[in-house]
This record gives C-alpha cells, structure tokens and sequence, in this order.
C-alpha cells in the first residue's frame, strides 16, 4: 500500500479530502476568501485555475489569465502554498517600455496556522481561528511591498493578511459552514482592508449522488466582491471542481486534485 502511495505521488495523481478550498489563491478556504478549516495531515494538493482580470492585481494584468499552485499541510495545524500565475507580456499598455515581468510569471507563497481547532479543549461552542499571509515578499528589485508600486521594483500582487474564524453546523438538509474573518494589505491597486464573510452549505441530497462525493454551495462577501458558486468532489474525493461568479459578474472556475501522503 505505502509503495503504491508513493507511485501516485510520483505521477502526481491524488488521494483523499474534502471541498474546502480557497480556490483563488490555491489554499484552504472558500472561492476567495479563506476559512479556519484545515486540510488532514500530510495532504498534499495541486490546483489549476482560470481566472477573470478582476480577481487580479490591476497593476499587472489587464486580462484573464491561469494560475496553478502546490500546497501541502503539516500537523493538521499549519498550510504552506507555492502559487504561480501567468503574465501575458504581449498585452502590456506600452510594450515599448522595459518590461519588468521578466519570467512571465507571478510566484508567491502563502501560509495558513490553525490557532485553534473547533470544539477544542472540550468546549463545543468554540469555533476554528486561522491566521495567514499570503504573498509576503518584497521583490526581486527591493521594491516595498507596502507601497506595491511595480513601478519601483516591487511586487507583492496577491498580498494580504488574515485572521478568521469558522463554525460548522449540522442541519437535517445538510451541514452548513458559517466563516468570518477580516483581511488587510497595503497595496494601491488591489486594496483590502475590510471584513469577509461567507457561508457554505452541502445539501444532504448532493452527497454521494452518481460520481458526486460532495457538493459545497458557497455565498461570500471577501472583503472585496460578493461572490457565489460551489465546489464539488469526486471519485473518492480525488478531484475537486470550483465554479465562481464573482461580483455576480465574472466567472473564474478550476480543477484540484489531491494526495494524503501520509495514508
């Protein structure tokens, strides 16, 4: 068995989990905002995504473009994510001028700790806490991603720091996920400073339907846009499919999939 784990971790094909994935920047949580939930230990997730311009930092893209990241989880408790994202340099304002995304992708890190797990220390009530940050660098050229002017050699474009709680609630249609949070970053064009908000429901008669091993009907507000959509799991929850309507405008979408390196 543990030779066969092996085997679909060399070829990158996936295990077990469950839909609770921040699509949009690879990690943990909803479509765009991240939960306190957390993923088992040792699973190790990579995740492909289209994205609409509007999800994007307006300093370097003007377009839609793809993303894929890798991310793995240790102890239950702590989430670290490598995210790459696709420039389209032919498509820049002034194609004249130098060009100072120079490897035609975005690379960034992020990371998740689970301060607390729900219903620990016996308490029940207690709810799950997550703090993170995502896309921490300064860049390349030793811009300041405070001010995150491209400009003077900085990047940082999905920065943004997090603390968020997460309760679930088991309901005779369904269990049902109740998130709230606030998120904070310093840049000029793609600026969050606000709460997030969001909610899930996994309807009792979309489990385990057909191919179906979950179904997560997502609301969020993520400190930007009120966005909706769902996630769905399949084949032993190997896979997970994410459709977004952000803004109830735009449309992002993805495919996961996942490995429990541990089992």
């Amino acid at each position: 068995m543990k030779k066969a784990v092996l085997l679909l971790l060399l070829l990158l094909a996936l295990g077990a989990g469950t839909a609770r994935a921040q699509f949009a920047d690879c990690g943990t949580g909803l479509l765009q905002m991240p939960t306190a939930e957390m993923q088992a230990d040792g699973t190790f997730m990579i995740t492909n995504n289209y994205l609409n311009r509007h999800s994007l930092s307006s300093s370097a893209w003007g377009y839609d473009t793809f993303q894929y990241g890798f991310t793995i989880t240790f102890w239950s408790r702590v989430e670290v994510s490598y995210v790459c994202t696709i420039f389209d340099g032919k498509r820049r304002a002034h194609p004249s001028e130098r060009d100072l995304l120079m490897f035609n992708q975005d690379r960034h890190f992020s990371g998740r700790l689970q301060v607390l797990k729900e219903g620990e220390f016996g308490l029940a009530w207690m709810p799950a806490l997550v703090v993170g940050i995502s896309d921490p660098t300064t860049g390349a050229q030793g811009g300041n991603y405070i001010d995150a002017d491209v400009s003077k050699g900085g990047n940082a474009f999905f920065n943004r720091n997090f603390v968020v709680l997460s309760k679930n609630i088991p309901t005779a249609w369904g269990g049902v996920g109740v998130h709230a949070g606030y998120q904070f970053n310093w840049r000029r064009d793609y600026r969050i400073k606000a709460p997030c908000v969001g909610v899930n429901w996994r309807p009792v008669w979309l489990q385990d339907l057909w191919i179906l091993d979950d179904v997560s009907l997502i609301a969020e507000y993520d400190s930007r846009t009120p966005n909706i959509g769902f996630i769905a799991s399949i084949w032993d929850n190997r896979f997970e499919a994410m459709f977004e309507v952000q803004n109830f405008q735009w449309v992002n979408f993805g495919l996961r999939f996942k490995v429990g390196l541990l089992k």
